[in-house]
């Protein structure tokens, strides 16, 4: 890392910022910003959106670039560079593969985590060298794209269904405040996956296979001693909230793992939030007995 490298990392940075939203777009969309560097001179740069709406900052980077010579150039993208595009629209990891760049530093990689991390392997397949932006860059771009990342690891819903990449993301959070219940996952195997809570806080409900066939989730077998079970797809988890009476019910539906042959890692459940032996509302929930 050398003070060049990073001006035009902080330069690609402060360019995200200025990002546009497409309008009439739901989900939060990404802030990225992109410079083109050659001969240590900048060859182009631009933001997401700024040569058109939903153009992302490496095309627009390089229509910038006009008839400039990008081989062996470096690049500076604060995302990793899409993998796919719905045709004719070309993905931006394959424009650059197309241009010959020499290097590609990345700020962040895609939380989708149907693809994350393919924009790399694209590059690194092609033979361009790959390099990370620094913590302190990261965790500022973290921030700036706080909505766009959190899509991916919470859902503020009291029911819905959530897909995840469990290893680069651990944790999930769902539901909004101020009832939310983290949960937690690591590997296991395909189809199988492991969850935690607290200590006493987690249970499996062996026998069911629908949300609604659980009538009492406190009735589950919450032993004190043990913080994780083991779930197939189709098992139904139960977490216990941070009051007694909310639980999360969760059936794991989907499970992936790049270690026994899927192409990812990836978790996908649908998921209940329910309140029991209220007497009245909690918290702006609605009462349920």
């Amino acid at each position: 890392m050398t003070d060049e490298h990073y001006k035009w990392m902080r330069k690609a940075v402060d360019l995200a910022v200025q990002s546009i939203s497409e309008p009439g777009r739901d989900d939060p969309p990404p802030a990225v910003g992109a410079v083109i560097v050659k001969d240590g001179i900048e060859v182009a740069s631009a933001f997401r959106g700024q040569c058109a709406a939903g153009n992302h900052a490496e095309k627009c980077a390089i229509e910038s670039a006009g008839e400039r010579d990008l081989s062996g150039a470096v690049v500076y993208t604060t995302l990793e560079p899409c993998s796919r595009r719905n045709a004719p629209k070309v993905a931006c990891a394959q424009r650059l593969i197309d241009q010959g760049v020499g290097t590609v530093y990345i700020g962040l990689y895609d939380p989708n985590p149907k693809i994350y991390r393919e924009g790399w392997k694209m590059l690194r397949d092609a033979g361009i060298s790959l390099r990370d932006f620094p913590a302190d860059l990261r965790n500022e771009l973290r921030e700036i794209n706080a909505a766009f990342l959190n899509q991916y690891r919470s859902n503020g819903k009291a029911s819905g269904s959530a897909t995840f990449d469990y290893v680069h993301s651990p944790i999930f959070t769902i539901g909004e405040p101020p009832v939310v219940i983290d949960t937690k996952w690591s590997h296991a195997a395909s189809g199988v996956i492991h969850a935690y809570s607290e200590r006493g806080q987690i249970a499996l409900a062996r026998y069911a296979e629908s949300l609604d066939e659980i009538d009492d989730p406190s009735a589950m077998d919450f032993n004190p001693d043990k913080h994780s079970v083991t779930a197939n797809e189709g098992n139904i988890i139960i977490f216990r909230g941070p009051r007694e009476n909310i639980y999360a019910i969760v059936k794991v539906e989907q499970v992936l793992s790049l270690d026994r042959g899927d192409d990812r890692n990836e978790v996908a459940f649908t998921y209940e939030i329910r309140t029991i032996n209220i007497k009245g509302p909690l918290d702006g929930l609605s009462e349920q007995e």
